[in-house]
């Protein structure tokens, strides 16, 4: 019997959490306790959509999406962030993939995706999608260890060498630290985003497209404890809340790494931002991170991460929306590591895979 024939494309419902389990389990190292199930497909169901494939009572592809609001050429915008675009990778071809994303595609938000696989990136034009822009991923690598290895495959010298002598100087060279401050520049730690930073987005931000932040969605990205720790930055000048920030601290299997998801405010200027990075990245060295990572399609934005000596990696995001007539690519962009799974991957488990991801 011809599986994909058979199959139905459905919304997911909590009476299939077994099948989703099932699915996940074979392909993903990811937490496999029943509380991380409850956390990823349960909780967030009020801001969430997910389709699966089903035959019987197993799942052969499914495609996640949060739905987050935008601000959308300054208008208020309900869209779906996609991610976790799977089948079975006996079924590749079979056209289940993409019965799962035209059943997104008929949902009545606008949709969005950010980077993603070869195979991603080379279908979404194929559907009809649009491309709107393109984010910029970014590191900064302040443990010698990470500095020795990328000396050593790029310039083949010996990991002694690289480690305690090329990777201890660079090392110092790349280690975050506080710029110049505005004047009565201040910054803050808040314990979550109350409605004086959501409120920064009702202005004229500069931005044809950015995300607001959603408590709800928040606080279950919070509630994620595999994925790491998370903290709120407020930056305030001459008396007046200016912009915030998110970070994350989360364990590899190298060592401790971090992230700054998020550095917003409206109506940037590079020194802005440039003071608003460095905060970030020196509020988390007590924690000693291996290396930091972000990613940007704000110049702006860009620009800040360089002065903070982030260098920019491979690849770049491709950013597509549907339908083809929501957005501007001739607006300023602001995407981050906030938008899909950028605040949630990698997730910490020691769980090996029983098989290759699909693509």
């Amino acid at each position: 019997m011809d599986r994909t024939r058979t199959a139905r494309i459905v919304p997911f419902a909590p009476e299939l959490l077994p099948a989703v389990r099932g699915f996940s389990e074979r392909y993903w190292s990811r937490p496999r306790t029943d509380a991380y199930y409850h956390w990823r497909y349960l909780q967030p169901q009020p801001f969430s959509r997910m389709l699966l494939a089903v035959q019987d009572d197993d799942c052969l592809g499914m495609l996640f999406a949060l739905r987050k609001p935008y601000r959308l050429g300054g208008k208020p915008t309900a869209c779906l962030e996609v991610f976790d675009w799977h089948c079975l990778p006996e079924l590749r071809g079979s056209g289940i993939g993409i019965r799962l994303m035209r059943g997104m595609m008929r949902q009545p938000e606008p949709v969005i995706s950010v980077g993603g696989t070869a195979d991603v990136l080379g279908t979404l034009p194929l559907m009809g999608w649009k491309a709107l822009g393109v984010a910029r991923r970014y590191e900064l690598p302040v443990s010698p260890d990470v500095l020795a290895d990328r000396l050593r495959r790029r310039m083949g010298l010996a990991a002694t060498v690289t480690r305690d002598v090329l990777g201890g100087v660079l090392a110092g060279y790349y280690l975050p630290r506080r710029r110049r401050v505005p004047e009565n520049g201040r910054v803050s730690e808040a314990g979550t985003v109350g409605e004086e930073i959501r409120q920064l987005y009702g202005e004229e931000t500069g931005y044809g497209c950015v995300q607001e932040p959603d408590p709800d969605v928040l606080r279950w990205v919070r509630d994620g404890v595999w994925s790491g720790r998370y903290r709120f930055l407020t930056f305030m000048v001459g008396g007046k809340l200016r912009g915030w920030a998110m970070t994350r601290t989360y364990p590899t299997k190298q060592g401790l790494e971090a992230s700054i998801v998020e550095v917003f405010a409206p109506r940037p200027d590079v020194a802005l931002y440039t003071w608003m990075v460095s905060e970030a990245a020196t509020s988390l060295m007590a924690d000693r991170p291996r290396r930091f990572q972000a990613r940007a399609s704000c110049r702006i934005l860009q620009a800040a991460l360089l002065a903070n000596r982030f260098r920019r990696i491979a690849p770049d995001n491709p950013i597509y929306v549907w339908p083809k007539g929501v957005g501007d690519p001739a607006q300023a962009l602001h995407i981050t590591l906030s938008q899909s799974d950028g605040p949630l991957l990698p997730y910490e488990s020691e769980t090996p895979a029983t098989g290759e991801p699909p693509a």
